[in-house]
C-alpha cells in the first residue's frame, strides 16, 4: 500500500467566500481525529476578487506544515479542484466548498469505516443538513436512515443517489489530474461519481457524520440559479445525462437500474419548471433541449420514471408522455375511475388525485362542507361533483356547487397539468347515518369518478380522542352550543370518511 503523508487531503475550491471561509477552515482545525497529526487542508484560491485569497495566506502561515494554498486564474471549480488533486497527500480526499462545514466528528467517523472497506470501496458517502437560509436535511438522506455504517452495493440498492463531491470522500489513488470535466458548468461532481460507479458500483454510508451546506442568506436563486445558464439545459443533459447512458452501454451493453435512477433524479427538475426563462435558449436551442431530454429518457425505464419520490403525478405523467409522445396515451375508463395507458404502463388514476376537505359550518339544517379537488388537465374535464353517502346498500347523492380555483394551478413550459375545483355540498343531519360512508365524486364524460385520497386542511375541525359508540343526529347537534356542533359533526363526518376507507380497502 501506498504510504501517505496524512489520512485526509480536504480540497476547497476558494471563490468570493471572504465572509464565510474562515468558518469552513475551523471546521477542519477542531476535527477529533487531529488536525496536525491527520489533516491537510488545500485552499485553492481560484482568482477570487474578494479579500479570500488574504485570508488563506494567513492560515496557512499559521499552520504551514498542514496548509497549502494555490493561487490561480480563475478556471472554475473542475480546475480548482483538479489543481489541488495534484498536489494532496492524504490517502482519502474530500472536496469541501468554501462556505460549508464538516461536523468535528466527521474525519474520524469516516476513517474508522473506510479503513475497513477500502478494498472494496472507492468513496465513502456522509448525510448532508442545509443550515442558514433554511435548516433541513437533504432529500436524499433516506440513504442513512438505517443509522449504521454499510457497504452500498448500486446493483440492488439501485436508488441511493449520490451526486455531490462535497459530502465524499475518495481514495487517492482513483482521483485522476482530469477527474473533473473542466468543460462541465453543471453535474460536474455527477459526472466525476458516476465515472467511479460505472467501474465499482459499490461504496459507503457513513451517518454519525454530517455535511453541514451552507444556503447563504444574501443568495437570490432566481438570480442565481442553475436556470438561467443554458449549459444546465444542453450541456449537462449531453456531457452527464446522456453520458451515463452511453458509457454503461458501452460497458455492460444495456444501462443498469442505479445509472437509469440517476439520470432521472438530474432529469426530474427540467420537469418542475413552470416557465422558461426568457431569453435563455433560443427557439432552435429549445428544440434541442427538447430532443435531448426525449433522448435521455429513452434510457430510462417507465417503473424508474414513475418511483421519483420528488415529482408529483401529473408530472411524472408528463415526463411519461414526453418520452412516448404527446398523443401516445390510451384513456381507459374501470370500475368509477379514469387513467391512461402507455403500453404495459399506467400512469396515476383520475381518483388518485388528492380532495382537500377545508371547513365544515353546522348550519340549521346540515352541515356545509367546503373542499377542493385537483386532477389533471390531460383527464376528461369535470361536469359534476356530487357527495354520495351510503348507508345500508343504500345510497344518497348530494349535488355540489364547484368552480374551478384560477390561482391554484400546477404548469410546465406555460401550459396547465394540473388544477383544483372548489366546492361546497349541504350535508343534511338526518342523513349522516352511524353506518354511512362519504365518497366525493364527479362527472367526466357522463361517467362516475369516486375520489381515493381524502385529506384535512389544518382548518377542518378536529375531533376528540373520546369516541362514542352510538349517535343520536338530532340531539347530537340540535342540543349543542355551535362550537360543540362544530367538533362533534366533524367527528361524525370523520368517521364515514373513515367508514368509506375501510370499505374502499377491503
Amino acid at each position: 500500500m501506498t504510504d501517505y503523508r496524512f489520512k485526509f487531503s480536504i480540497i476547497s475550491a476558494v471563490y468570493n467566500a471572504e465572509n464565510y471561509l474562515e468558518d469552513a477552515i475551523q471546521s477542519i482545525l477542531v476535527q477529533d481525529i487531529g488536525f496536525q497529526d491527520s489533516v491537510e487542508l488545500i485552499l485553492v484560491d481560484d482568482g477570487s476578487p474578494d479579500s479570500s485569497g488574504s485570508i488563506c495566506d494567513f492560515w496557512q502561515k499559521k499552520y504551514p506544515d498542514n496548509i497549502k494554498v494555490i493561487h490561480k486564474e480563475n478556471g472554475g471549480v473542475s480546475s480548482a479542484r483538479n489543481a489541488g488533486i495534484a498536489v494532496a497527500e492524504g490517502r482519502y480526499i474530500n472536496f469541501m466548498d468554501s462556505d460549508d462545514k464538516l461536523s468535528p466528528d466527521t474525519l474520524s467517523s469516516v476513517y474508522q469505516y473506510f479503513i475497513t472497506i477500502d478494498d472494496r470501496a472507492d468513496l465513502v458517502s456522509i448525510p448532508i443538513y442545509f443550515f442558514e437560509k433554511k435548516e433541513q436535511p437533504h432529500r436524499l438522506n433516506y440513504k442513512f436512515a438505517s443509522n449504521k455504517n454499510l457497504l452500498v452495493d448500486l446493483n440492488q440498492k439501485y436508488s441511493f443517489v449520490q451526486l455531490s463531491a462535497a459530502s465524499a470522500f475518495f481514495k487517492r489513488e482513483v482521483l485522476t489530474p482530469d477527474f473533473f470535466s473542466t468543460t462541465l458548468r453543471y453535474a460536474e461532481d455527477a459526472r466525476a461519481i458516476m465515472g467511479l460507479f460505472l467501474k465499482n458500483p459499490i461504496y459507503g454510508i457513513v451517518p454519525q457524520a454530517r455535511y453541514d451546506y451552507r444556503c447563504r442568506e444574501s443568495m437570490n436563486s432566481a438570480l442565481n440559479g442553475s436556470k438561467l445558464h443554458k449549459e444546465w439545459y444542453l450541456d449537462c443533459l449531453q456531457e452527464y445525462v446522456l453520458w451515463s447512458a452511453q458509457q454503461a452501454l458501452a460497458l455492460y451493453g444495456s444501462v443498469p437500474k442505479f445509472v437509469q435512477f440517476h439520470m432521472m433524479y438530474d432529469l426530474q427538475s427540467r420537469f418542475r419548471m413552470e416557465e422558461f426563462p426568457e431569453h435563455v435558449l433560443t427557439p432552435s436551442e429549445k428544440e434541442k433541449f427538447m430532443v435531448l431530454l426525449k433522448e435521455c429518457l429513452s434510457y430510462i425505464s417507465d417503473p424508474i420514471i414513475l418511483e421519483q419520490k420528488n415529482l408529483s403525478k401529473e408530472q411524472k405523467d408528463l415526463v411519461i408522455r414526453t418520452k412516448y409522445g404527446a398523443d401516445s396515451g390510451i384513456l381507459e375508463y374501470k370500475n368509477e375511475d379514469y387513467r391512461y395507458r402507455y403500453g404495459e404502463t399506467t400512469t396515476a388514476s383520475m381518483s388518485s388525485y388528492v380532495v382537500k376537505l377545508q371547513q365544515l359550518i353546522p348550519q340549521d339544517n346540515g352541515l356545509l362542507l367546503y373542499g377542493s379537488a385537483k386532477t389533471g388537465v390531460h383527464f376528461p374535464k369535470p361536469e359534476h361533483f356530487f357527495v354520495r353517502l351510503t348507508a345500508k346498500k343504500q345510497a344518497v347523492t348530494l349535488p355540489c356547487s364547484f368552480q374551478q380555483n384560477a390561482d391554484r394551478v400546477f404548469r410546465y413550459h406555460g401550459s396547465t397539468l394540473a388544477c383544483f375545483y372548489d366546492f361546497q355540498v349541504l350535508i343534511p343531519y338526518d342523513i349522516l347515518k352511524r353506518n354511512s360512508s362519504l365518497e366525493i365524486c364527479m362527472t367526466c364524460n357522463s361517467h362516475t369518478v369516486k375520489f381515493r385520497n381524502l385529506t384535512a386542511e389544518p382548518s377542518f375541525p378536529v375531533p376528540p380522542k373520546a369516541q362514542k359508540k352510538t349517535w343520536d343526529c338530532h340531539s347530537l347537534f340540535f342540543s349543542r352550543t355551535r362550537e360543540e356542533i362544530l367538533v362533534e359533526s366533524g367527528h361524525l363526518l370523520k368517521r364515514c370518511i373513515t367508514s368509506f376507507k375501510s370499505h374502499f380497502n377491503k
